[in-house]
């Protein structure tokens, strides 16, 4: 038996052995009997009552106001990510997109998202094929952006809330991994299966963070307009001009 455990029943003996001491001075000093057992036999009728509002609905209130609150935490962080190396790594990725579907689709260049286009979104984006042709691709770019934001990826992995969501931390190691790779492979030198390697990790890195990036936008839309325009001018998805995608977004934004 712990340690904890025999202080657990020392002290849930201690106050039984306590109730009853005091019921019975009760009884001693007052000499009623019948009363006493009423008072007692009311408050132990009580006690599911109690149990009920204090571990169930009270419980549950403070955890959903921790979920929100940890939730905004999170959505900061993935906001971080985004503005310092997300948005740059897709846009450099999205140039070897080879069905070229995703850069030209209608849903993800949407001016005006709603929940129903967000929807259509996740479901596109989850059915699409992340093939990618490397030679469109500037590996040397993209080699350059993972080690001048090496020390925000090891920041972000290493940050216990992102626990929670497992969907971005394996797309931060499976981003860590495409840097060791490059690291380790990309040289004047490379060979062309190590190549092919680069390829479907690139393809496995494409998909994660287009993911994310349309969750990230859709709580944008909801919670940040400002952002949210800027987070649309940014988009990396969208070929327009930046000066016609300014002009689109800012004279519409509330």
């Amino acid at each position: 038996m712990s340690k904890r455990t025999k202080e657990t029943i020392l002290i849930g003996s201690g106050l039984v052995i306590l109730s009853i001491l005091l019921h019975y001075l009760h009884v001693v000093i007052f000499k009623d009997v019948h009363h006493t057992m009423i008072f007692l036999f009311a408050d132990i009728s009580f006690i599911p009552l109690e149990v009920f509002l204090t571990t169930i609905v009270i419980e549950r209130i403070l955890e959903r106001r921790e979920k929100e609150h940890l939730l905004e935490k999170l959505n900061m962080l993935i906001g971080l990510f985004y503005t310092e190396l997300g948005t740059k790594l897709l846009s450099d990725i999205v140039k070897g997109d080879a069905h070229g579907v995703m850069a030209n689709h209608r849903t993800i260049n949407s001016d005006t998202w709603n929940d129903q286009s967000f929807s259509k979104l996740h479901e596109d984006i989850l059915n699409y094929d992340y093939e990618l042709n490397i030679d469109k691709i500037n590996l040397g770019d993209i080699k350059n952006k993972l080690d001048d934001n090496k020390d925000l990826l090891i920041n972000l992995i290493s940050n216990g809330n992102l626990l929670e969501h497992e969907t971005f931390t394996e797309m931060l190691m499976t981003i860590m991994h495409l840097k060791e790779e490059l690291d380790t492979r990309y040289c004047d030198e490379i060979e062309r299966y190590e190549i092919m390697h680069i390829e479907k990790d690139l393809m496995a890195v494409y998909k994660y963070l287009t993911i994310e990036w349309a969750e990230y936008m859709k709580y944008l839309s909801k919670n940040y307009p400002s952002l949210y325009c800027k987070a649309l001018i940014n988009n990396p998805f969208d070929t327009r001009d930046k000066k016609e995608k300014d002009k689109c977004f800012l004279e519409n934004i509330k």
